[in-house]
């Protein structure tokens, strides 16, 4: 008994065919296995040209549209395929995927610091000692926390060449685990009657007061939230009534568009009612009297609230305190 034809490979065609239907146009078409494993017939028409004589109008058609079919495991990934060119098309599809674009910047951004490392490196060439060796390198330049980044970023992107069956496992997985290199010391707790005075010396900065940070500080203290969050109050989240601030979205400098406030936390648990001291509760509804803040649907609409103008704001004349007292 004769063995039948054999299925072509997951994103591979067969041989194409060119017909000429008259006037010019010739029709180009084949079989072509997808992802899903099922083998279609694909065509294309090609355009009336009176000048192609054997249709390649309609071939190169066809083929555009069969490279379109193919999945980046199954037609991009080679041995010689350059690592970083991976973990760009990762990144890709994480944007694809709805992460969150604070994550994204962030990756793209230690992407560029990891390609003066790996820039060169192929597929074929990722050994768990090359990338072990340039993850260490990362960790002197850029630190620990990059490091690892950097490392989640490999193994992304390597995990498409385990998908596409250039290689059998991914070798971040046998990479050393990155460790610091020494014990972050942290910061000691201000006390109330520290925050009390810090308080006291940024009402009474003249700088403070002119670059609206005077409230947002206060506020900071008082509730302990990130940044981020912080600058997406809106006065619609803060009950005047019962003293409550609710916590519910953040505020994420995106590439290309500034600020941008979006509706979410870090995480699930981020999404909080905040009882307020006495202080932020007076602060709170001064503010909303105010001609032009009061008015706007962003407490800190302010440009000049700024992460790093707030930070350094609230560090002054308190040293590097971590604030975590809440004083009535």
């Amino acid at each position: 008994m004769a063995a039948g034809r054999p299925p072509l490979r997951i994103g591979a065609h067969g041989k194409i065919t060119r017909n000429y239907l008259g006037g010019g146009v010739w029709l180009a078409r084949c079989r072509f296995r997808d992802s899903d494993g099922v083998t279609r017939i694909v065509e294309r028409r090609g355009p009336a040209d009176e000048m192609d004589q054997h249709g390649k109008l309609a071939e190169d058609l066809l083929v555009e549209a069969l490279a379109s079919r193919k999945s980046p495991a199954s037609s991009e990934v080679a041995l010689d395929t350059l690592v970083m060119a991976l973990i760009g098309a990762h990144i890709d599809q994480l944007t694809e995927d709805g992460r969150a674009a604070k994550t994204l910047h962030t990756y793209r951004y230690l992407a560029v610091k990891l390609a003066k490392f790996v820039g060169d490196v192929r597929v074929g060439e990722a050994s768990p000692a090359r990338l072990n060796a340039a993850l260490r390198s990362m960790r002197t330049a850029h630190g620990t926390v990059a490091a690892r980044t950097s490392k989640t970023l490999l193994r992304g992107g390597l995990q498409l060449a385990v998908m596409a069956n250039v290689l059998g496992a991914n070798p971040v997985r046998d990479v050393q685990p990155l460790q610091a290199k020494g014990r972050p010391k942290g910061a000691s707790a201000l006390t109330a009657d520290q925050l009390r005075d810090l308080l006291a010396k940024v009402r009474a900065s003249e700088y403070c007061r002119k670059h609206d940070v005077v409230d947002p500080i206060a506020l900071f203290i008082a509730t302990g939230v990130r940044l981020s969050e912080l600058l997406a109050l809106r006065w619609s989240d803060f009950d005047k009534n019962t003293g409550m601030i609710t916590v519910c979205g953040k505020v994420v400098r995106v590439k290309g568009k500034g600020l941008v406030r979006f509706d979410d936390t870090k995480s699930e648990a981020g999404k909080r009612t905040i009882p307020l001291p006495r202080f932020a509760i007076s602060a709170l509804v001064a503010r909303r009297q105010l001609p032009f803040l009061g008015k706007q649907p962003m407490i800190f609409p302010s440009t000049e609230a700024r992460y790093g103008t707030l930070a350094a704001s609230a560090a002054f004349g308190a040293g590097s305190g971590r604030i975590s007292a809440r004083p009535r």
